[in-house]
């Protein structure tokens, strides 16, 4: 399905033809993903689909490839699944350069015929599929895989693979052939898994004296939907000093409507009150414990872990060993971690809170994904980094700044190393979507419009 090119002139045309360079490099691993995703190539006009976590991350983070989703995915099992049938992949190679196609087939007497065609290269059994009957039928719990066959057209083979009936019947009428048994089934797949939604920002609850109601805090508490099943709160809920009367006046009436779903971290103006009683308080068992600040917990496979930047945060203290043992004990793939106190930042008024540094390093060695903060009244991404500012696309961690959750916006400072996008002109929230392997982000301003930044990854630990 990626385009090919020679050895010699395809190096001259390497990014547009990005995916025929990786698949001679390195053939695809088996998935572990639970979904299958397609991509249209508006030029090429050929489709692609792979459950692959590292070529998912390559297409949607580099735009240059020409590889756009559609939109459409489905459900795969892993290779060697019980009594499901191992999905044989292929590559034309340099054949249909430099349209060449991928193909793929459940059927082990297909795939041992198309091993013998010298214009194929086989690239390994890369997910499972249960197979239909005779007629066509699938087993309870999964759906129908069609197999649809574009007959050459253009000059070079594609094949499409689609779970949607209407699909399968708008290619027809295109002209392509289903394949397959019954009307065109090649196997049958468990049905796509949707990603779980989590919202996040800090610096929230700033009423000015006005009605709750007509604060940015309500502005922003309007973006979180019920389809979002945590709402991680980046510390500073209620100004100016985090009282009781605060948290009652301005972050209850707002965010609050969703308390049930907020996993919080402190900030510093929860503290302003002695000893955070009224954050402690308010949000009772969700702070974790012991009204120290820290703990953590998993849902939909991830893990969580709060942190508290007001408390003790040397590579001495008593966090920083629980934070240990508890990376230690986690065997999640994938980890989010948050506190207030953003560890880079190149916001006007804060900037990077460098005694934060010790626990990047513990997050980013120990393979944690994504860190969150807020402090700085701005949004910002970083590229995946070390402890140092050191970029490491392969394992670093990747940090956001969401201080954007009601408080007045701060000046933008400097953009420091590894910042990839920064904004203090919309207040808004940073929604993640978390899948088995993998994640995206959005940020979502208050007032609608285009979203401002977004993008995709897969989990490395």
């Amino acid at each position: 399905m990626r385009c090919a090119a020679s050895r010699s002139a395809g190096r001259a045309r390497a990014r547009f033809a990005f995916l025929a360079l990786a698949a001679a490099l390195f053939p695809a691993p088996p998935a572990a993903a639970a979904n299958a995703v397609e991509y249209f190539h508006t030029i090429q006009g050929h489709y692609f689909v792979t459950a692959s976590p590292r070529e998912i991350e390559d297409l949607d983070n580099d735009p240059r490839t020409g590889w756009r989703r559609t939109g459409e995915r489905f459900g795969v099992l892993d290779a060697g699944a019980p009594s499901a049938s191992n999905v044989c992949r292929f590559w034309s190679a340099q054949t249909y350069a430099p349209k060449s196609s991928h193909f793929y087939t459940p059927f082990a007497s297909e795939c041992e015929s198309v091993k013998r065609r010298p214009e194929w290269r086989f690239e390994g059994e890369v997910f499972a599929m249960r197979l239909a009957d005779p007629a066509g039928n699938c087993p309870t719990g999964t759906e129908p895989l069609y197999r649809l066959y574009n007959n050459v057209a253009g000059g070079a083979p594609n094949h499409r693979y689609t779970t949607r009936a209407a699909v399968r019947a708008q290619m027809i009428a295109q002209g392509w052939t289903p394949e397959g048994v019954g009307v065109g089934v090649i196997g049958c797949v468990p049905p796509a898994t949707s990603p779980v939604e989590v919202v996040a920002a800090g610096d929230i609850g700033q009423c000015f004296g006005l009605d709750a109601a007509m604060s940015r805090a309500a502005q922003t508490a309007a973006l979180v939907t019920p389809r979002d099943a945590l709402v991680l709160t980046l510390g500073d809920h209620a100004y100016d000093y985090g009282t009781h009367e605060e948290f009652a006046g301005c972050f209850d009436p707002t965010w609050g409507a969703f308390r049930d779903r907020i996993r919080p971290a402190p900030g510093n103006h929860d503290y302003y009150t002695a000893g955070a009683a009224g954050y402690y308080d308010y949000f009772g068992a969700r702070a974790g414990p012991d009204r120290r600040g820290y703990y953590s917990f998993d849902h939909a496979g991830w893990h969580f872990i709060a942190l508290n930047s007001m408390d003790d945060v040397d590579a001495q203290s008593a966090q920083y060993r629980w934070l240990q043992d508890d990376l230690a004990r986690s065997n999640a793939l994938c980890t989010i971690a948050y506190f207030h106190h953003p560890a880079f930042n190149s916001g006007g008024v804060y900037g990077s809170v460098t005694r934060m540094r010790a626990f990047f390093d513990l997050l980013q060695s120990s393979g944690v994904e994504i860190v969150l903060s807020g402090h700085e009244h701005i949004y910002e991404r970083f590229a995946p980094q070390r402890a140092d500012g050191t970029p490491d696309p392969a394992r670093g961690l990747r940090q956001f700044v969401v201080g954007t959750g009601g408080h007045v916006l701060n000046p933008l400072g400097a953009p420091i190393a590894n910042s990839e996008f920064r904004q203090n002109t919309r207040w808004g929230v940073l929604r993640l979507s978390l899948e088995e392997a993998g994640y995206g982000w959005q940020f979502v301003p208050v007032g609608g419009g285009a979203l401002l930044d977004s993008g995709t990854a897969a989990c490395h630990r």
